[in-house]
């Protein structure tokens, strides 16, 4: 089921662990962002991502990676699923 915070206005270009639908994409192999491999971002904590693949609505979190002044998290501790709204945490 799509989650009710999915938006087309806000989308990440991230492989999905799930149906690998990018793979063999030559467009996405030069690190270009096609229109048709992105994901519906659900929310954020930090540099932590929530996803979900609109092909086959796998939800996951995905680290971004360390910025500047970050430490490495450790990726045991990921947070919760975000409530949807009208559901409680």
């Amino acid at each position: 089921m799509l989650d009710p915070d999915a938006d087309l206005g806000r989308r990440a270009w991230l492989p999905c662990p799930r149906c690998c639908c990018d793979d063999g994409c030559s467009t996405c192999a030069l690190g270009s962002s096609p229109e048709l491999h992105w994901r519906y971002l659900l929310a954020n904590e930090a540099r932590l991502v929530f996803l979900q693949c609109p092909g086959c609505l796998h939800r996951w979190w995905h680290d971004t990676g360390p910025g500047v002044g970050d430490t490495q998290s450790n990726p045991d501790q990921l947070p919760e699923s975000p409530a949807s709204p009208g559901q409680a945490a």
